[in-house]
């Protein structure tokens, strides 16, 4: 993948919002629709939300927040990248913007059993 800039946005930035509009699309895909059960996500609790960016095009290509669980404690929410741009670093660069922004704001733990690290694993 080009090179990457990675911004925060607010929970209701439209790109935002069609990046976990795509990522619940996805996951709903090959279950009943008597299954699927339409939660609005307000965004509460979400302490951070960010958006990875293709450099070269300016085309959104990725998005992870972390939703605060406690005062130093988080969990890594909405984790996506778009098909195309898998397995290309995109998520490690989210990952790794979410772990600095996690260190400057005294957030010591991020999900179970060091999520985050085991995402960043991924590549992708």
């Amino acid at each position: 993948m080009q090179t990457l800039r990675v911004r925060q946005v607010p929970w209701t930035n439209p790109v935002a919002t069609g990046l976990r509009e795509a990522l619940r699309a996805e996951s709903d895909r090959g279950q009943s629709p008597a299954s699927l059960t339409a939660t609005a996500d307000d965004g509460a609790g979400i302490a951070v939300f960010l958006i990875a960016y293709e450099l070269a095009t300016g085309q959104p290509v990725g998005c992870g927040g972390l939703r605060l669980l406690d005062a130093t404690r988080a969990d890594v929410d909405y984790i996506y990248v778009l098909p195309y741009a898998r397995w290309s670093g995109v998520s490690q660069a989210i990952t790794e913007e979410l772990a600095s922004w996690a260190r400057v704001h005294g957030i010591t733990a991020v999900g179970p059993d060091d999520a985050l690290a085991q995402l960043s694993a991924l590549r992708l």
